[in-house]
């Protein structure tokens, strides 16, 4: 189940330490204004972190360190220029022959922790934890205690908290007095603040001595606030704006990465707020309208979800995920047939893409075409390396259940909730599978275990009280259809004349002629419910 809150409420440290003592996996998304930053967790230990927008400075400390050379780091740049797909800095330096892996993975150590120690001066943004999720590239991963962290993240706080009073701001100039610049030669400066004597000249803000000397926010700081406490540097000026932006390809870039950033940690709002930026300052930005569909898909705003990804098809876009998308949102617009139309039309445009065979084989099993989905899984898996993805082994299991091959289908989902069990969804189909079996006990321990990994799914706990009202226990069905409908009030009319039964059992006659209702509004065919209806309204004297 997600966590979500705000810094005001829970500090980061606070945070940390319940994930870590829950030993939980997935990522925490922090965002504080437009500054996001993300840790991922494996088992309750820090594996990975990273400031969006934020300068890789894994190069600039290896320079500093003496490690590589101006030269290298250069050549790496420029490598990573050319190809989108060159990878990380650290990755061309090793490619490139210039450090090995053990030097890797130590300077990644470093980067993670400052991020880390960045994010702990944040009091103020929210977070939200989406468990089980992964890095969608393979950085250099660690395994780090967050215990470790927290002493010196608390230190910090409370060093930043004071920096804070002499630089409210990093937009600001500071220069060398050039009265007290004599005495340089008498004092004991660090190697930072030696650093930073060239850049106190009256033009570099704050912001420009980072990016000059390529030493961390933190440090910077710390250095500049030793030089003004002992007189050496003073305020001279305010760089106007926000020296890190401007209004070019840049700045929508920083507004794209950050409203991808929201997308995928589930906050939706920030995202929508992002992506509209980026269409005011480049109106054709397919980007931005590609996710604008996701989120009304996300929303369930079909119809503008489906304006949004046509929009970045007739914008000459012809990527896999647009015809996937938008096939999705019209199946969920009741119309499977187009939406299989729209996958075929996918596969021709994009020359085929393993992600539109399984969403074929979706829709198709969704027309009782188990033969044809069973072709399309097969395609699928031929194309897809590694371990597919839970939606896979759900698909296989329902369409080998649906061929009549009930044995397949339970080890098949009984060996899929063993590589994932906290995919709710592939947990209840596989209840949904156990139950067409016979195995009741099993299925019922299925729907249990969806609803603890996702207390909202709709379907498992449709499915639940549907097991529970078959053995009588009205109550307890009640409860689950409620909690279903509260997540899905279009579920299905089933589960409200069901209620309604529940409900007239217990002699709540109006609320169950208003779940009876509501169920002849999404299947005026029901003529059950139509029945009890009538006989209700006749014992009441109503014409």
């Amino acid at each position: 189940m997600a966590i979500k809150g705000s810094l005001k409420e829970a500090s980061l440290t606070d945070v940390l330490q319940l994930l870590s003592m829950g030993g939980k996996t997935g990522c925490l998304a922090v965002t504080n204004g437009s500054k996001f930053g993300y840790i991922y967790f494996s088992d309750g230990r820090i594996t990975y972190a990273s400031l969006l927008n934020r300068r890789d400075r894994l190069g600039d400390t290896m320079v500093r360190d003496g490690v590589i050379t101006e030269e290298q780091i250069d050549e790496a740049l420029d490598e990573q220029a050319r190809s989108r797909d060159a990878g990380r800095v650290g990755e061309i330096l090793k490619r490139l022959g210039f450090i090995d892996q053990e030097t890797l993975e130590r300077y990644v150590r470093v980067q993670i922790q400052e991020a880390i120690y960045h994010l702990f001066t944040w009091n103020r943004g929210s977070f939200y934890f989406e468990p089980g999720q992964l890095p969608d590239e393979e950085p250099i991963q660690v395994s780090m205690d967050p215990e470790s962290l927290l002493l010196e993240g608390a230190r910090r706080i409370d060093e930043w908290s004071q920096i804070e009073n002499k630089i409210p701001s990093f937009d600001l100039i500071f220069s060398l007095d050039t009265d007290r610049s004599a005495s340089l030669t008498t004092l004991d400066l660090t190697k930072e603040q030696k650093d930073l004597l060239p850049y106190l000249d009256g033009k570099h803000s704050v912001w420009g001595v980072i990016e000059e000397t390529g030493l961390t926010e933190f440090e910077v700081g710390r250095a500049l606030y030793g030089l003004i406490s002992v007189g050496l540097a003073r305020r001279s000026g305010k760089q106007e704006g926000d020296a890190r932006q401007s209004d070019g390809p840049s700045h929508v870039e920083e507004r794209r990465n950050l409203g991808v950033a929201f997308y995928k940690t589930a906050m939706f709002d920030e995202a929508l707020r992002e992506f509209k930026a980026v269409l005011e300052l480049d109106p054709e930005a397919i980007d931005a309208e590609f996710y604008l569909g996701g989120v009304a898909l996300q929303r369930g705003d079909l119809e503008t979800a489906a304006t949004h990804f046509r929009k970045v098809l007739d914008l000459g876009a012809t990527r896999p995920a647009v015809f996937n998308n938008l096939a999705l949102t019209i199946e969920k617009l009741g119309d499977p047939e187009a939406a299989l139309h729209m996958l075929k039309e996918g596969q021709q445009r994009t020359g085929g893409h393993p992600k539109l065979d399984l969403s074929m084989a979706i829709i198709l099993l969704k027309l009782g075409d188990p033969a044809a989905a069973a072709t399309s899984l097969e395609k699928y898996r031929g194309l897809v390396e590694g371990e597919p993805p839970p939606l896979f082994y759900s698909a296989l299991a329902l369409t080998e259940a649906m061929l009549g091959d009930l044995d397949s289908a339970v080890k098949t989902a009984e060996a899929a909730v063993k590589k994932f069990p906290a995919s709710a969804a592939l947990v209840n189909n596989a209840g949904v599978i156990c139950e067409r079996k016979g195995d009741f006990e099993r299925a019922k321990q299925l729907y249990e275990q969806a609803l603890g990994e996702e207390f909202a799914l709709a379907q498992a706990s449709k499915n639940f009280g549907d097991m529970l009202y078959r053995e009588g226990a009205y109550e307890e069905a009640a409860t689950a259809y409620e909690r279903a409908l509260r997540s899905d009030p279009e579920l299905g009319d089933d589960v409200y004349a069901k209620l309604g039964n529940v409900y007239y059992k217990n002699r709540d006659r109006s609320k169950a002629v208003e779940m009876w209702i509501r169920a002849l509004e999404l299947n005026p065919s029901n003529e059950v419910v139509r029945t009890n209806l009538e006989l209700v309204k006749g014992a009441d004297g109503d014409s």
